[in-house]
């Protein structure tokens, strides 16, 4: 199943986008083991694809003007199957999450097949920012319209000033590159 959960802009008060959430029936287990074990198997790619197509459905039913966030691995947004997917889809209403749970082993295939998406106005994030093999690379190499604050990052921050100081040179990155911050939690 798809769930959506509201992002807010904190700014205007509202609602502006669902981010796409699989989940699975009649099982506790968290997602992501149900992702590393499709991968252990080799069904990466077909899992990630059914959750893309459901995710997808699910624009119909929200409100006209939010948008949809999309997780994406790396090999995931190079699959000729799932950019074709996307490419369906209202682009100015999509944002792709690019996971950093994976190594990326070749930024520049990943911005080529990235862009066909961008120029039609879907937009970039890298999520889960500080949590990932190489938040900054992945950063600085996908130069993404959105940075999304990883959980671990964002809980605690009134009463940690590490966290705190790091949050805080992240939007002023984000806001040198024109980018928007997405704090989780």
């Amino acid at each position: 199943n798809m769930l959506v959960q509201p992002i807010f802009d904190l700014r205007k008060r509202m609602v502006v986008g669902f981010e796409a959430l699989a989940r699975f029936n009649g099982s506790n287990r968290s997602p992501h083991l149900w992702f590393e074990e499709a991968s252990q198997v080799g069904l990466a790619h077909d899992l990630e694809t059914a959750s893309v197509r459901a995710a997808l459905k699910t624009m119909k039913e929200l409100p006209t003007d939010a948008y949809l966030s999309v997780n994406l691995s790396p090999e995931g947004a190079t699959s000729r199957s799932i950019v074709e997917l996307l490419r369906d889809a209202p682009a100015e209403r999509l944002v792709i999450e690019v996971t950093e749970h994976s190594v990326v082993a070749d930024y520049d295939a990943l911005n080529q097949s990235l862009k066909s998406a961008r120029d039609r106005g879907t937009r970039i994030a890298v999520d889960d920012a500080g949590a990932g093999y190489a938040s900054m690379r992945h950063i600085l190499r996908l130069k993404p319209e959105c940075i999304k604050l990883d959980i671990a990052l964002t809980s605690g921050i009134d009463t940690d000033p590490v966290r705190r100081a790091l949050a805080s040179s992240l939007i002023s990155f984000a806001d040198e590159i024109g980018a928007t911050i997405v704090a989780e939690g």
